[in-house]
């Protein structure tokens, strides 16, 4: 019974050192990290602020949004904020940050507008075995009919779109000072970029 009680009060010295160790925070300056207890936090990738992260990014964005996959776009657009509120902060001109969106939703489009092509073909195959009538036949159309429209878009227009969207969440969401950047008129700056 004594070897018990003996074993029970090291396990409980053993819970309280460990508890103590992780409630200290650790010193910023000493370089070492402050424990992580979420996965999400764990596992977040560090962004990299660089024009061709942007570029990368935002073709990727213009690609999601023409296959209407709503929240995977908003989750590209967050992330390639980020990248431009990083990137911002450090000094570079909206107008360079608006041209790497520009150049790289232009040089991938083309590849986009095939994807797009495709699934299109892919969804009116599945459309013509489906039954309209039933929820799932229904959901198929509209998205059929979504990308449809969204390959007819002007690239001008999804360009604006995309940086619209970026820099109004860089803004609001990561402190990105965008100076006199007028959202108006962004058409008409994309084409003297």
């Amino acid at each position: 019974m004594f070897f018990i009680l003996l074993k029970r009060e090291r396990f409980i010295q053993l819970i309280l050192f460990l508890e103590s160790t992780v409630q200290k925070k650790i010193d910023i300056t000493t370089n070492h990290p402050e424990p992580v207890f979420s996965l999400d936090a764990l596992f977040k990738k560090e962004l990299t602020a660089d024009i061709p992260q942007v570029s990368s990014t935002a073709a990727s964005a213009m690609k999601i949004l023409m296959l209407r996959n709503q929240q995977g776009y908003i989750n590209e657009i967050n992330q390639l904020a980020e990248i431009c509120a990083q990137l911002l902060k450090q000094g570079t001109p909206v107008d360079s940050v608006a041209q790497a969106i520009k150049s790289g939703i232009a040089a991938s489009y083309q590849q986009a507008l095939d994807k797009v092509t495709s699934e299109i073909g892919l969804g009116q195959f599945q459309l013509n075995r489906t039954n309209p009538q039933t929820v799932a036949g229904q959901n198929l159309e509209k998205q059929v009919k979504s990308m449809r429209r969204y390959k007819e878009t002007p690239l001008i227009d999804i360009i604006e779109g995309v940086i619209t969207d970026t820099l109004v969440q860089a803004s609001a969401k990561f402190d990105a000072d965008l100076g006199d950047f007028d959202f108006l008129n962004v058409k008409s700056r994309l084409v003297a970029l």
